[in-house]
């Protein structure tokens, strides 16, 4: 069982201070396998989990053709914190394998079960929402700095990403 990639993630990336609480919410995840262009999260839905990735690259789109917006890229070892997951609203995104992709997968109640069991867990929730806001924040300064749209859907075109919405 690889969890402990989560775990080390929640531990060494975010920082996180509880190692036996971030070990047992790791062991909770399941494993979940995405082939290339198959959704990980279609937009319009409320996301209903955190997907940590081990193996393979996701990217967020505003739609399918034309005219869709590159929103952000993944890659193995980061967690794919869907917008809308912790406010329970609708993804404004779709998220979308850029290969075939193994994913740890933390649903909504597999993550509300913890906190009920374990309410010191937020400090684990709390950072999580902290490096997502961080990480958004640094994608939007880079959007702005790079302002390249053709040259995105170039690159779109040649990995051959197709969805349908």
């Amino acid at each position: 069982m690889r969890t402990n990639s989560i775990h080390q993630y929640l531990c060494c990336t975010l920082s996180v201070n509880e190692p036996a609480l971030s070990l047992i919410l790791s062991q909770k995840a399941k494993r979940v396998n995405y082939d290339k262009n198959e959704i990980i999260d279609q937009k319009g839905k409320i996301p209903l989990q955190l997907s940590f990735i081990e193996k393979g690259n996701a990217i967020a789109l505003s739609h399918s053709k034309p005219n869709r917006q590159v929103m952000r890229f993944w890659k193995a070892n980061q967690l794919i914190c869907p917008t809308g997951f912790f406010n329970n609203q609708p993804s404004p995104q779709s998220i979308i394998a850029l290969d075939n992709c193994e994913i740890m997968v933390l649903s909504y109640l597999d993550i509300l079960t913890f906190l009920a069991e374990f309410p010191t867990g937020y400090t684990i929730i709390n950072s999580i929402l902290k490096a997502e806001i961080n990480l958004v924040e640094m994608n939007i300064r880079s959007f702005e700095q790079n302002k390249m749209p053709r040259q995105h859907e170039a690159f779109l075109e040649a990995l051959a990403i197709s969805f349908n919405e």
